[in-house]
Parts: structure tokens; sequence; C-alpha cells
């Protein structure tokens, strides 16, 4: 056997095929099956796209080593040593070993813990750098917020990540905050980089004032109430100070208190506010209300703050007549009864001790706006991609439609949102898993979203399998496979028989389908899908059945040979037989059969006897059924040495009782005497295959001397001339 290896060294990237040919040339005299065993290296890492190669003799083939290597192979060289193995012979084979190189493949996760912290003016958040790729990594790690209104610092800066390890970065977050106002939440990113492989993370910071809202608005509201108090108590007084009447009083009134009880006659305002998006109450709105003097001035009397469901109850006030206000950071303010201003306002008349409930209002909120940020893969930019916000649980269904943003850098924003609202917030594009999420506004308020992770859409492979007829096969057992990710299918076995569908495949991929069905012969289809793409019309063909082999061994001049052995050869298939010695209903003397061969199948044949030489044929099944390969016949391991003893006279003619000896220089002489009739005939009978001395000697006559070569199987004749000794 003789094979060539031209390649020295070769370098394969993880998860992406390497290859390896060898020129394998069969130069025995048989049908020979080679195939390949690999050392240096995991086996399950290589595969040989035709396991077994069968050749005839002086005939070449190209053996194939497919090397697959995975992600978590470290990155380094190895030596791989490949053996090229006859299946027939095993002491013939051959070495060939050449140096594999593993690129190294960076790769990088970052998690927070958490994504979202919350603090004053300082916060610590924490990434964990996780080191998924095949080599020891130095890794720089970055946090930044875009509007630089945080100083972000990372302890440590710059770390050294052994392969499959983490590490665990503290971010210092710090900036100045406001005083009054809600909560302002900060997009943090962080970034890692390893070589010219970056991975970010996004977190937020929320960032709280550093007087809360709330306590604001309970400040504003004691204020109010202090100040009321203060006028009230001035008036009171001023009341009670006045000079008494210039008249006489009749001694028969009863007398009375100076002074009335406020809670004798204190009114209420009740109500709800609600916003005319959503239908739905409103927290934190100012209801203030005003008493309408006797020169028609507007005097502020009370205030207070609506519930986190848009309720409220303003006590406490003297009777006469009002008018309200509803207002807020973020909505349009109005006026009791919807009105825009307060001279347009509706009065209320209070009565002492009432209680004016239902006093509701609905208020608008400023146009919000949403922004932010996709995270699309770079051999994807300049993908249009379109961007939709849709209001949720019919919110806003008056409103006119809030129109799609499209965008090819990633970038995008959503102006002119009525608030308050949710809104189901749709990322599409081309080829791309579509991204969904609801994000919620307050009056007028705009909001950056933290960055949309894009991923490519699901993929889907559809089919049928059927047999080498054309009939579909059900009960089929279909696996895809690309790197660790397995999907497994089925095909029905009614209904739709034969159809198969795998969905839900990553994308973009190259995906390994194995076919599989008892009696039937695996096969095997590589198939690559682009991103979101969906492979449909595959047509996959299983051979099943069985193949029969027949035939006949015979000897030169015809006549059968019984016991011969029978060995047929395949694909990991051996089968052995002998061929009959009497014949029968089986068969006639010498012939043989050997049947359950998986089909497709490329078989060799080699018989075998005793005395005979071992003959092979090949037979190819292209699907069931039997094949005759007809009579073989077996030659001899030996020959046969024949031929006349003449002399040329007188008399001329053959010559008797001449003592021939035949001679290998090694094993005993054999000897044998020519014949008296027919006159000077000879034979030597099973010599084996050699080079050989006849002598030839008798009385009288002088002695002669003759090479010859035998060969297996085939007779030779040596005639010779001997002279009379002078």
């Amino acid at each position: 056997m003789k094979t060539d290896l031209q390649l020295s060294h070769l370098e394969v990237v993880p998860g992406h095929e390497g290859r390896v040919s060898i020129e394998v040339t069969n130069n025995a005299d048989v049908i020979d099956g080679v195939t390949a065993i690999v050392d240096g290296i995991n086996p399950d890492w290589i595969r040989l796209e035709q396991p077994l190669l069968s050749l005839f003799p002086e005939a070449s083939d190209t053996l194939e080593l497919v090397l697959d290597i995975p992600t978590t192979c470290p990155a380094g060289d190895y030596l791989v040593i490949t053996r090229i193995v006859s299946t027939i012979d095993a002491d013939r084979q051959t070495v060939h070993d050449f140096w594999l190189t593993v690129a190294p493949v960076p790769e990088l996760d970052i998690t927070l813990t958490p994504m979202i912290v919350t603090g004053g003016s300082s916060a610590v958040m924490r990434a964990i750098v996780n080191n998924a790729g095949n080599t020891t990594a130095e890794v720089s790690v970055d946090a930044l917020e875009p509007t630089r209104g945080v100083d972000c610092t990372t302890d440590p800066t710059n770390v050294v990540i052994p392969q499959g390890a983490e590490a665990v970065i503290d971010i210092h977050l710090r900036g100045s905050r406001s005083w009054f106002g809600d909560p302002v939440s900060r997009q943090i990113l962080i970034s890692a980089r390893t070589d010219d492989f970056v991975v970010e993370k996004t977190g937020t910071f929320r960032q709280k004032p550093k007087i809360a809202r709330g306590l604001l608005t309970a400040l504003i509201l004691a204020g109010i109430v202090l100040l009321w108090a203060l006028i009230f108590w001035f008036v009171i007084n001023r009341l009670t100070r006045s000079d008494d009447a210039a008249k006489a009083v009749g001694t028969g009134f009863i007398d009375g208190p100076e002074n009335i009880p406020l809670a004798r006659v204190a009114a209420t305002l009740e109500g709800t506010v609600t916003a005319t998006t959503t239908g739905a109450g409103i927290p934190r709105i100012t209801v203030e209300a005003s008493r309408v003097n006797s020169e028609g001035v507007l005097e502020p009397v009370g205030s207070v703050a609506t519930d986190d469901d848009g309720v409220y109850s303003l006590k406490s006030l003297i009777p006469g007549t009002y008018k309200v206000r509803f207002s807020a950071d973020g909505y349009q303010t109005v006026w009791y009864d919807q009105a825009g201003d307060s001279a347009t306002a509706t009065e209320i008349e209070l009565d002492p001790r009432q209680v004016f409930d239902n006093l509701d209002a609905k208020m608008t909120g400023n146009l919000g706006t949403l922004a932010g940020k996709i995270d699309v893969p770079p051999d994807a930019l300049g993908t249009p991609l379109e961007v939709t916000a849709t209001p949720v649980d019919g919110a806003n269904a008056d409103a006119p439609a809030i129109p799609p943003v499209t965008t090819t850098d990633g970038s995008f924003v959503l102006e002119g949102l009525p608030t308050p609202g949710t809104y189901q917030v749709t990322v599409t594009g081309d080829g791309f898993q579509t991204q969904q999420f609801e994000q919620t506004l307050s009056g007028g308020e705009t909001t950056v979203l933290n960055t949309v992770q894009l991923g490519a859409a699901a993929g889907t492979i559809e089919g049928v399998v059927r047999d080498g007829q054309g009939t579909p096969l059900g009960g089929v057992a279909i696996t895809a496979r690309s790197g660790d990710l397995v999907v497994r299918s089925i095909t029905p076995t009614s209904g739709n028989v034969g159809q198969f569908q795998i969905v839900g495949l990553q994308t973009p991929e190259t995906y390994s389908l194995t076919f599989e069905l008892p009696n039937y012969t695996g096969t095997t289809v590589a198939l690559s899908l682009a991103a979101g793409q969906s492979s449909t019309g595959l047509d996959v063909r299983m051979f099943g059945g069985a193949g029969i082999v027949t035939g006949t061994a015979a000897a030169p001049d015809g006549t059968p040979i019984g016991g011969a052995d029978v060995v047929v050869l395949g694909d990991e298939v051996q089968s052995e037989t002998t061929t009959l010695t009497t014949g029968g209903s089986g068969g006639s003397e010498g012939s043989f059969t050997v049947s359950g061969l998986p089909v497709p199948g490329n078989y060799t044949i080699s018989i075998s006897g005793d005395s005979y030489q071992t003959e092979t044929l090949g037979a190819i099944f292209f699907g069931g059924g039997t094949q005759d390969i007809g009579t073989i016949t077996l030659l001899p391991t030996t020959s046969t040495v024949t031929g006349t003893v003449s002399t040329p006279g007188p008399p001329v003619g053959g010559l008797g009782e001449v003592e021939i000896s035949l001679n290998d220089g090694t094993t005993r002489q054999r000897t044998t005497t020519s014949a008296s009739s027919p006159a000077g005939a000879y034979t030597f009978a099973d010599v084996p295959e050699g080079s050989y001395t006849l002598t030839f000697r008798r009385t009288g006559y002088q002695t002669k001397v003759v090479l010859i070569t035998t060969q297996a199987g085939i007779p030779i004749t040596q005639d010779v001339s001997i002279v009379k000794a002078p």
C-alpha cells in the first residue's frame, strides 16, 4: 500500500471545519479496504468523510479526514499521527504525521449583579467577566455613562483570565444628583476587550434626588396648611376684636359662644383624577382649592395630592364659593370642570358640612419620547430595522397611529407619544428575530431604553424522506447537529408520512442532518442556513432491504470446488460461508449464497480453498436484490512441470529411462524417470512456485541441466534433447 500526504502543518479555527487529504494506492494484487486511525488528538474531533475505501489492485483514491475542532479545545500545537491501515491485512499500514495548530478564539461573557443599582451620589455595580474562549485572555474592562454625568471607574481595570475561568470587577459610580424631583435612570455601558474581541453589557444606575418628590410635596402641603391656618387665625382674631354694637340687648336671650368651631361648618371636596389616554387614576397630582372673595379674587386656601389610584379628599374648607385647579409636572393644567384657565372654571358653592364628591378631572400628559440603541451584529450593520411603539391594552385607542422609524445604525427615537401610557416596542428586521418589550411613560416623560440585543431569527429545515423507490418513509429518526447544539425529530407514520420539519434552529449555522431507520442505511446531509433562513423541499433518499451475493467456485478444468471459504467484506460488515460440497435444494456443488448485506454498499468477495489461490471480486449494491458473480476459477497454489526427453539420433525420437531430478537448492530433491511409452514423457506434479534446476542423466549420454521458474497455477512444459557421450 502506497500513501502520500503533502501536508505538514494545518491551522484550524475552532468551530470551523479543517480537512486533510491522503492519497492511497493499492499496490497489492487483491481488492483491499483501507481506513485511518488517528492519534494525538481527541478522536471525537476527527471523522472520515468515507470511513472505508475499497480499492482494486493498482487503483488510487483519496482518504479525507475532516477535523471538527470544538470551541472548547485549548489553543496550541498538536502532533497528529495518522495510520493508514488495511482492513484485509493489519500488517499493511503506513504512518504519517502533521502539526495541527488550533487557533486562539477569544470569547467573553459579562454578567452584571445586579443589573440595576439604586443610590445617591455613588453606588457600586459588580461585573463578572467569564473567559469562554480557548486560551488565556488579557482583558481590559471599561465603564461609561454616555452623558458623562456619572464618573465610572473599574477595579481592576486589567485582568488576566485563564480559559474557562472568570473574574469579578467592581464598577464604582459617582456623580452629582439633583435636589428635588424623581429618581434619574442612567445607563452604564460596561465593555470587556481582549485583542479585537469586545463584549458589552448595559446596566442601570437609578440615582435618587437629595430630597424625594414625596417629601417635597409633603413640605409644600404643610406650608400651605400653615399659611391657611395663619390666615384663618388672622381673620378670626380680627372678628373677635371688633367693638360691640351700640344697642341695648334684651336680657331674655340665651347666651352662646363667641366663636363657632370649624369642625361644625367645614366642607369637603372629593374626586378622582384620571388620564385621558388610559382612563386610569394618576398619582401625585396637586389639587388646589381657591376661595372666591367678595371682590371676585381667588385666594388659595388648601391643596392636596392624589393617591396612587388618583383619588383625593380636600377637607376643612369653610363654606363659600371655590374654584379648583389640577396640576403636575409633565401634564397640562386643568380647572374644574375641564377648563383651560381660572376665568372659565366652574364655581363650586360649598355649604356648611357639605361633602362635594365626584369632583373629577381628566388630565392629558405632554407628549413623551422613547429613544434607544439596538445592538446589531457587526456583519449585519446597514440592515434596515423597523422600530414601532403600540399602546398596550387599548390605551390611546383614539389617538393617531404612531409612525414607525427605520434605522440602519441601530439608533432610534420615537417622538410624539401620548402620555401617560404603556407601549409595546417592537424591533423587526429581515433575517433577525423579532424583539418585543413594554415601556411605561409617565406624563411628558423622555426615556432612554437599555440597549436592545438583536439576534438572528430562528431557521427551519423542511423536507421528506423516501426509500429507493420514492415511497415516503415514516419513523425515520432525524438528528440535526451544529457544534454542541443537537435537535431531534421523527417522521410521522400516518398522515403526512415521511415529511419532517425542524424549527427553532440557530442561524447562521451549518447543520449536519443524520437520517436513521432500522434495516435502512443511514444517510447524512450537510446544510447551511443563513440568518433567519428557512430551507424547504429537502428530498432525502434512504436505501433499505438487503443484498444477496451468489456464485460458484471451480477448478481451472471446470470441476466444482466444495468446502472453499467465502468472505464478504464491506463497511463495518463481514459475512462468511463455505461452498457446498454436494448438490441439492440449496444449490449445486461448489455454489455459495451470502445474504443480509446492508445496502447501499460496496463489498469485496474473497474465495479461497486448500491448495488453491485466493480470488477476490467486487460487488456494489445500490438497493436490495441479488447479484450473481458467476463461476470463479480458483487457480492451484502449485504448478505442474511436464515435458519430453528426446535424442537427435540415431535413432531420432523420445528417449525413455532418463533419470530426471528437480531441485530448488533448499528442499529435498525430487526424481523421476522418463517413460518408455509415450517415449521420453515425464511429469512433476504439485510443484511450489519458485526457481528450479532440471537435471537429465542416462548412462551413455551427456548430462544436461535446465533452469526453470514456476508460477502458481500455471503449468510448464519443458522439452529437452540429450546427446550420446563421446
